[in-house]
């Protein structure tokens, strides 16, 4: 960071929040490495023209956030690990949307498909075809599917063996219900869609089974390019239908 005084409105009643994330971003950006102690509260306060106690505010915010330690006696430091927060507006429940969540979900997982190829151990492998037989049960029982579909797809995002993919895909993860449903509802419109889905969920796991790692990158491309691709051929109700499911739905 550097040493010129920054100048925050006094008067604001979330300024500990504005300290918070321009450290934030200052850790971000390497100019606070890793293990490097924080200026002392009043260096801070000189820093921002602000008081102690709204520095405290703020760091107590970068450590519930998991970016700054503190050691009694020593003060503050940028963790060795520190997380990283990520924003993501929440998606409408248009088309448009739906069809954004596809093109960033084919981004992510047609190269967590290719890894875990590579790198599943038989225990994954067992999950993702356990995943994959949940599918088919919960179709039969008359349901969606949807929360079977994603534990499939996460299942090979942690075959991945690489923690950065899991922890965007869970991420995001929150965001997939309603454009899965939307993805799955337009599925089971047709029984030809419902068999297109079966066969192309068998590549991804044949592909991964026999460690064919641009076979499996090219069979998640190409399920979710269908997808995309279904969606074209959707019912002019289908938003209804999924709406009123949602709305019908019991909670949890």
């Amino acid at each position: 960071m550097t040493g010129v005084k920054e100048t925050l409105p006094e008067r604001n009643p979330q300024l500990s929040e504005q300290v918070a994330q321009q450290l934030t971003e200052a850790i971000h950006a390497g100019e606070m490495r890793q293990g490097e102690r924080l200026p002392t509260e009043a260096e801070l306060g000189e820093r921002f023209g602000i008081s102690r106690s709204v520095v405290r505010e703020a760091i107590s915010m970068l450590r519930n956030a998991g970016l700054v330690t503190s050691r009694r006696g020593s003060g503050s430091f940028v963790a060795e690990a520190p997380m990283v927060a990520l924003k993501l507006p929440i998606p409408d429940k248009s088309f448009q949307s739906v069809v954004g969540l596809l093109e960033l979900r084919r981004a992510l997982e047609v190269e967590a498909a290719r890894l875990a190829a590579h790198r599943r151990t038989p225990s994954q492998l067992r999950r993702i075809r356990n995943a994959m037989a949940d599918i088919d049960e919960a179709v039969e029982a008359g349901h969606t599917g949807v929360e079977q579909d994603m534990a499939f797809h996460r299942a090979i995002a942690e075959a991945s063996n690489n923690e950065h993919f899991i922890a965007v895909i869970d991420f995001y993860n929150r965001f997939l219900h309603h454009a899965i449903t939307v993805t799955r509802t337009n599925e089971a419109c047709r029984a030809q869609f419902m068999a297109q889905v079966v066969e192309e969920h068998e590549a991804i796991l044949k592909a991964i089974t026999q460690g064919d790692g641009e076979a499996a990158a090219h069979a998640a491309a190409c399920h979710l390019d269908h997808a995309r691709w279904r969606l074209t051929q959707a019912p002019d109700d289908l938003l209804k239908r999924v709406e009123s499911q949602e709305r019908d739905a019991p909670a949890n």
